[in-house]
């Protein structure tokens, strides 16, 4: 309802009371023949009130409704919440394993330079430039690339 319509309502209400309380007073001037008259509206009275206690029933009736309607919603609310937290969760978890396996993926690529680097260097000391041999550096070199495997190998393994 908007603010027109009850101040037209109230002024009709003003009016209505006016015009009653002009005419009981034309009516009947004496005050115990006014008295008498609106004695006689008691059933009227009684009506109106039966009424009004009717409407607050109902009122409270469809609010209880409401009421159950908001209950479902916020049960239904709460599941999809815990739904949402549950997929939040197993993303967290798949996020957690990316990193790992980005991590194991950043130590490979660090070890497979590193293999490449000795592999390089065995290469050029089995040239006839620098002479073809095993000596001490070629054992030094085959040696770290042994353990670079190793360590290929522990990370690579399923645990």
């Amino acid at each position: 309802m908007n603010f027109k319509t009850i101040l037209f309502g109230a002024i009709a209400v003003g009016l209505l009371f006016i015009i009653y309380l002009c005419l009981t007073t034309s009516f009947y001037p004496d005050l115990a023949n006014r008295g008498l008259f609106g004695d006689s509206f008691g059933a009227l009275n009684a009506l109106f009130s039966g009424f009004a206690f009717l409407g607050i029933i109902y009122t409270i009736i469809l609010q209880s409704q409401e009421l159950g309607l908001q209950r479902k919603e916020l049960e239904l609310t709460r599941a999809e919440l815990k739904r949402a937290a549950e997929a939040q969760e197993a993303s967290g978890e798949a996020l957690t394993k990316q990193a790992a396996s980005l991590k194991i993926t950043a130590k490979l690529n660090g070890l497979n330079s590193r293999l490449q680097y000795y592999n390089t260097l065995i290469e050029l000391n089995r040239t006839e430039k620098y002479g073809i041999g095993n000596g001490p550096l070629h054992q030094q070199y085959m040696h770290e690339v042994d353990s670079i495997i190793q360590e290929i190998k522990s990370l690579t393994e399923d645990k």
